[in-house]
This record gives C-alpha cells, structure tokens and sequence, in this order.
C-alpha cells in the first residue's frame, strides 16, 4: 500500500460538489425522480458531478458517462493513471457535460480520496466493522476486494475505505468500496468531525488524540481526513489534514448535484445529507420530504443558496444492487467464471455465450460487460466482444 502526502489547503464545496448544468438523465438504479430537474445549459458547460463510480470504459458517476482518456486524475493526492480507478471509490469529475446527450460527459480531472486506512478493530452482526475509530455501515452495494465477501472480515486485517458519511457526528460511515490489504506502513488515515477539549488542552478526531503543528490551525466542528502515525494513548502523530468542510467562499453558482446519505430527520423543510443543510422546499418536494428518514441514500439535484443546497429534485438510490458496466481490456483469464476486467474479477458462467464469442475471450481483448456486483465478484448478465483496439 503506498501512502500519500496531502495538502493542509481546505477542500472546498465546488471541489467536491459543484455541478453546473448537470445532465441527469440516464441516472441508473434507485427509485423515482421527484420534482424537477435543474436546466441543462448550454454547449461547453462547466460540470462537477460527486459520486460512486459504477462503470468503465468511460468512467460512470451518478449514471453520467465521462469520456476520461484525457482526464487528469488524483488518488489519495497521487497524481495516477485512470486504470488505477476501482468500482466503489467516491470520485469528484470535474468536465463538461455533452450537449447533444445528456447522458455523456468529457471529464478534465477525477479526484478520489479514501475515508479510512487502518486495522480492523471490530466485526459486528449487522455488516459492520470498526477502522480508526470510525463505524464502517456495508449494504449490497459496497464492492469488496480482497475478501470474498463481508463475513470473511476479521479483527487486526489493513483495510482501506471509501464511502459517504452516515452519520451527522461523522463517525459513521456508508462503504462504498473496501479493499483487504498487506499492512504497507504505520501510516494511518481517519475522517470526522474535529473536538477542542479546553479541560485537557487536546484536540481529536474520532477520539484520536492528534499530535504535531499540522493540526495546529482546525477549528471545531470541521469535517477533516487526518493522517499520521500511531503513538501511545490513541495519538495519531500528524503528517497532513484535509479540511473538508469549508470553502464556500469560492464561486457557488450554477446546479449541484450530490449523491449522499440523509443524516438528520427533515425539520423545518430542510434535512442534512452528510454534512450538508439541504433545502427542500420547493413544492414538488412536499411529499417526498415526509418520506426521507436517516440512512436512507439519495441523489439530490439543484442550486447553492449561500451554504445551503436548494433542492430541485431528490431520487431515491436502490438498496439492490446497482448495475454495473465494465469495458476494457481482460487483463487475467482463467475460465468463464473467472476472468478480470479493470481490476474487478467477473463471472460470466450464468450467461450463455456464442461459440466465436466464447473463443474469442482472450488476454488483451476489449470487451463490454454489465452486470451486478456482489462481495468481490461481478455476475456478468451479457457480454459483448469489442476487439482489440
């Protein structure tokens, strides 16, 4: 596992969620679409678009295809090559969407940061685990890699997580993805919610006790990832901080979109999607507002409002597993039932293939894939040869 430096620099809300112009047709999974969506633009419109990544061949955010092959891309602060993005990390594109279709966009850089590195501490009954003093939620949607599936987890494995907060005290958090690996390092990372304690002059997050001057200048209540090594009594000795929750004094024009977990109970016509107030006041919303309860995972589309995001639109995300669409190259083959595409190991074997289709499956060969994923496994539902360009 390699670990990064990062920048103590805020990472701010249009970094991470601005969308201005969002194409949103063709948003896959979940329920329906309630209220309307925001205006498309015009040609050339500037987009950013926060979500799970669902796809390759372009990379899928939120059911948007983003042509990527001139994108520049960022993991964990790392500048990478796209073929290093997995299924399951939260990805902020930042592009323009394709007039022509809405569907389609051409991304200019992809930024993904992991919630938590560290050692599993504990494994709970309900598909849940503890990293770094952060309670990790899983659900059908999370991709594995690295255990076959949730129950072979176990107490004392290095883990890495991505995911979006579950919780309004940012301890809680919904995986999106989980990757099983060696212990490459005593670097550890964990993201929440900054505490001053005035009795004993410490400051901590997710009760670490953070030592160093990077952590000098964060301020109570701010939504920050900390990274560092481990020392005696729960001190985690600071090699960087990334605030998350500020920012809002860039440029906050145009549509939003953010794909989150409802964190609060609506109240007043406003609910918190992660750490995020969210306005849903608008009259198409009124039923839908009644309906929302915390943990329940949304996509919400609309307009900055100061620091509040006006929603135009809210859709439900399925708790079923979501469609998956792989196209790439095969890069291992053993069998049908086990081949990998982008990383991720597929099992063709349910299907039925044609002769020259199965004779054709070979290493290096481009092919197209859609199915559901499950634990760290693919079940391919067709499969199509696209050659060797």
């Amino acid at each position: 596992m390699k670990y990064v430096q990062m920048s103590t620099a805020p990472l701010t809300r249009r970094h991470w969620l601005m969308l201005t112009g969002a194409a949103l047709t063709g948003c896959g999974g979940g329920g329906d679409l309630l209220g309307a969506l925001p205006g498309t633009g015009g040609t050339g419109t500037p987009m950013f678009s926060q979500g799970t990544i669902s796809g390759f061949g372009s990379v899928i955010i939120n059911g948007i295809k983003f042509d990527d092959s001139l994108a520049s891309v960022r993991v964990d602060g790392v500048s990478v090559g796209t073929d290093v993005l997995r299924l399951g990390m939260v990805a902020g594109v930042r592009g323009e969407r394709n007039a022509a279709d809405a569907g389609l966009g051409t991304a200019s850089s992809i930024e993904v940061w992991s919630i938590a590195q560290g050692l599993v501490t504990r494994v709970g009954a309900n598909s849940d685990f503890d990293v770094m003093g952060m309670t990790i939620q899983t659900d059908a949607n999370t991709s594995l890699d690295g255990v076959s599936s949730l129950t072979a987890l176990a107490v004392g494995q290095f883990v890495t997580v991505w995911g979006l907060q579950a919780g309004g005290d940012a301890a809680q958090w919904m995986a999106s993805r989980v990757a099983v690996q060696a212990d490459g390092g005593a670097v550890r990372v964990s993201t929440g919610l900054v505490k001053h304690s005035d009795e004993t002059g410490t400051t901590t997050v997710n009760r670490w006790k953070l030592v160093g001057t990077v952590g000098a200048s964060l301020q109570e209540e701010q939504l920050v990832r900390v990274q560092g090594t481990p020392g005696a009594d729960q001190s985690l000795n600071l090699s960087d901080a990334k605030v998350l929750s500020s920012g809002f004094d860039e440029n906050q024009q145009g549509n939003a979109e953010v794909e989150g977990v409802v964190t609060s109970v609506p109240s007043g016509m406003r609910f918190t999607l992660g750490s995020i107030t969210v306005d849903a006041s608008a009259p198409a919303l009124a039923t839908v507002l009644g309906q929302l309860s915390v943990g329940r995972r949304v996509e919400v589309y609309g307009q900055w409002s100061g620091t509040v995001l006006a929603a135009s639109a809210i859709k439900y995300e399925s708790v079923q597993n979501k469609p998956v669409e792989l196209n790439g190259r095969i890069e291992q083959l053993t069998s049908v039932s086990n081949f990998v595409i982008r990383g991720q190991r597929c099992d063709a074997s349910g299907i039925t293939l044609g002769s020259s289709t199965a004779a054709g499956l070979k290493v290096g060969v481009r092919v197209k894939v859609t199915g559901s994923k499950a634990g760290d496994v693919l079940t391919v539902a067709s499969l199509t040869l696209v050659g060797n360009q």
